[in-house]
């Protein structure tokens, strides 16, 4: 059975046409050349374009591109082998949930056999990134607030980096299905901050956590460390890209990153797993 989507106007059912997909109220929705699904009504956008923009994609499809962030790809493969064996001979039905522009989706879609994968970003252009890098899975242009899905499908959720609406992960989550949200650890990219920031402080511990829903529970935590070697300037400003520093850099700290040839960074990230009761 395929992933089931929901109207995002109505919240009926939507079943597949010869151009996109349509609910029972007739809203129809047409499937882009591309492959994806645009489910993101324009009266539920909060600018004309939400999300990453062009650069910050590139960037980050360049930057990950070169397996910097492979540790936690695999970190993120073990753990869905792990939580998913209780789906049996069932294919295991895959959310990522501000997917970016796919790459933590197209990996874990090639390396967990058998799954059934969608990945939802509020941004366009994120989403049209992400369509490059797989044809084999159901990408959607929605809000992680109001996904288009129905409900008690999805045995695992993947969140990386992205916002977070528990409410709606429970929503989606079959009975003693997983969430496995990927959050900053305190020393993540410290050399690229200590060149940004005079005073730099440790991320503070995620408290997302601690306001959970009563049908979710936090039951594992594990932390990926790795001591990148970026090599070239232009990797140097691709990571500066598609990270929240870029908007606080000055112009005479960019000509000086710019000047880098290479970079010792820190990759310290934390993997929370949480289940649904």
């Amino acid at each position: 059975m395929p992933i089931q989507l929901c109207c995002p106007i109505c919240h009926e059912s939507l079943a597949t046409t010869p151009s996109g997909v349509c609910c029972p109220g007739s809203h129809q929705f047409d499937r882009a050349r591309q492959g994806y699904l645009n489910l993101l009504p324009s009266h539920k956008k909060k600018s004309k374009q939400p999300g990453d923009d062009n650069d910050m994609v590139a960037a980050r499809a360049r930057f990950l591109s070169k397996g910097h962030y492979q540790p936690v790809v695999n970190k993120l493969v073990e753990l869905i082998h792990h939580v998913g064996g209780h789906v049996g001979g069932e294919k295991i039905r895959i959310l990522d949930a501000g997917c970016g522009e796919g790459f933590y989706t197209a990996e874990i879609q090639q390396k967990v056999s058998g799954s059934d994968v969608c990945g939802v970003d509020i941004s366009k252009p994120a989403i049209l990134s992400a369509c490059r890098r797989s044809k084999d899975i159901e990408w959607l242009v929605a809000s992680v607030s109001q996904l288009p899905l129905m409900g008690n499908q999805f045995d695992v959720i993947i969140s990386v980096f992205s916002r977070t609406d528990w409410q709606e992960f429970a929503r989606l989550l079959k009975p003693g299905g997983h969430v496995l949200m990927v959050t900053p650890g305190q020393h993540h990219l410290l050399a690229l901050r200590q060149l940004i920031y005079q005073d730099v402080r440790p991320y503070p511990e995620d408290k997302r956590v601690q306001d959970l829903p009563e049908n979710l529970s936090l039951v594992n935590s594990e932390e990926v460390k790795e001591c990148m070697v970026l090599e070239g300037a232009e990797t140097i400003m691709d990571l500066l890209t598609m990270t929240p520093h870029y908007w606080h850099v000055k112009p005479e700290q960019k000509e000086k990153l710019e000047q880098l040839t290479s970079l010792e960074c820190e990759l310290e990230m934390r993997v929370s797993v949480l289940q649904k009761r």
